[in-house]
């Protein structure tokens, strides 16, 4: 879960970055960078969660001997 914030405060701080940067361009940039490391995080923390899941099912039926 812990990945689901940081990715969710990462998006945040992104989206807020941006939406301050005015005319920036760079800032604006950055802004969008932060937000889009932080859509991966999430991503990454779903696919993670999955694959955990899964190993601990197999992991189970092994322990049951099938």
């Amino acid at each position: 879960m812990r990945g689901f914030a940081a990715s969710l405060a990462l998006i945040a701080v992104g989206i807020a970055i941006a939406a301050l940067a005015g005319d920036h361009t760079a800032v604006t940039a950055v802004g969008v960078a932060i937000a889009g490391i932080g859509s991966v995080v999430g991503v990454s923390a779903a696919f993670w969660l999955i694959g955990r899941s899964e190993d601990r099912e197999r992991e189970a039926r092994e322990r049951e001997g099938r």
